[in-house]
């Protein structure tokens, strides 16, 4: 297996992105790491001006502490960030914790024993094309089952015709793939996909601690989300609980914040209409929170109806994921 495979899959499961999003932010990140002065050096000397030196010496020593995805902003700067969000087909928060999330085990891998290279290894180079890096994916755990299928006393020259096979294999999947898009919509459920966002975004909230900031509030909140019926603004039964939890951190919140709750569609129907109905969804969910006590001064509206996609409109799950709300620091 290739020596990031296990980092990109972490990160999957925990933010519940699909592979290619995580494959997207990885090769986004190593591309931005190899473009720096001094590379990985130059890198981590950002997060040492953003004044969290002590954290890159835990992770060249093996620590793998967490940092903010404030931290990450700091570091790499926010245009960076919306660069990889957008080629990840991500918002902005998911990428920023993502990223985070990421980095500890990242600079492990890529600075073994605490050494740092001096220019990123093949191994890792490879990560950062794209499709290229998930058909290079592919093909170590093709050569990597060939290799470990070897036995004493078996011709040896049958395993590379096998991970050859395999990697042909792999290739044509990826292009029947491309072929026809409407393929991968066959395993989307949203329904799952709500359900998992819930659960994530409820242990992201629990996990708070007291005096938590604004930001690591709104980041937590923008894991979930609300699935509006078609054209409507009800919020659905099943986001009451998740919304009353929200209410709850929203009033432990620092005095003074200020949070835009914004209303996003898919391109689907009148531009009009969507703006409108992204507006009534967004006041939908202000008024729900202030119902539960939340102070109204704390919160503003704005919708976006589908000006803002941050995924392909072309998909059932792109089109998913473009309505929705979003929390943002004021």
């Amino acid at each position: 297996m290739g020596v990031l495979d296990s980092v990109l899959t972490e990160v999957g499961n925990q933010f519940g992105i699909s592979s290619s999003s995580a494959g997207s932010i990885l090769s986004g990140l190593l591309s931005f790491i190899n473009q720096q002065d001094g590379g990985l050096s130059g890198f981590l000397d950002r997060f040492r001006r953003a004044g969290v030196g002590n954290l890159v010496t835990s992770w060249l020593g093996g620590d793998a502490k967490a940092v903010s995805a404030d931290t990450v902003e700091n570091a790499l700067g926010r245009d960076t960030i919306d660069r990889i969000a957008s080629k990840a087909g991500l918002s902005f928060s998911t990428a920023s914790s993502a990223i985070a999330f990421m980095l500890p085990k990242l600079i492990q891998r890529l600075a073994p024993g605490g050494v740092i290279p001096s220019r990123l290894s093949a191994d890792v180079a490879s990560y950062m094309t794209g499709p290229t890096a998930a058909m290079a994916s592919g093909a170590r755990h093709a050569v990597y089952a060939a290799e470990t299928m070897t036995r004493p006393g078996v011709n040896r020259y049958l395993w590379p015709l096998l991970a050859l096979l395999l990697v042909g294999g792999l290739l044509a999947l990826w292009l029947a793939n491309r072929a026809t898009p409407t393929v991968g919509n066959i395993a989307f459920n949203a329904e799952d996909a709500v359900r998992l966002a819930s659960q994530r975004a409820t242990a992201a909230l629990a996990s708070l601690k007291p005096g938590f900031r604004a930001q690591e509030l709104v980041d937590a909140l923008n894991l979930d989300v609300i699935n509006f019926p078609s054209g409507s603004a009800q919020i659905p039964s099943e986001s009451y609980d998740f919304l009353n939890k929200a209410a709850t951190a929203f009033k432990s919140a620092p005095s003074g914040s200020v949070i835009e709750v914004g209303g996003h569609t898919d391109n689907t129907g009148d531009a009009a209409s969507n703006m409108r109905l992204s507006q009534q969804r967004a006041e939908a969910v202000r008024d729900y929170l202030v119902q539960q006590g939340v102070n109204s001064a704390m919160l503003t509206v704005k919708g976006y109806g589908d000006t803002r996609p941050i995924a392909s409109n072309d998909t059932d799950e792109g089109r998913f994921r473009n309505r929705r709300i979003e929390f943002s620091v004021i």
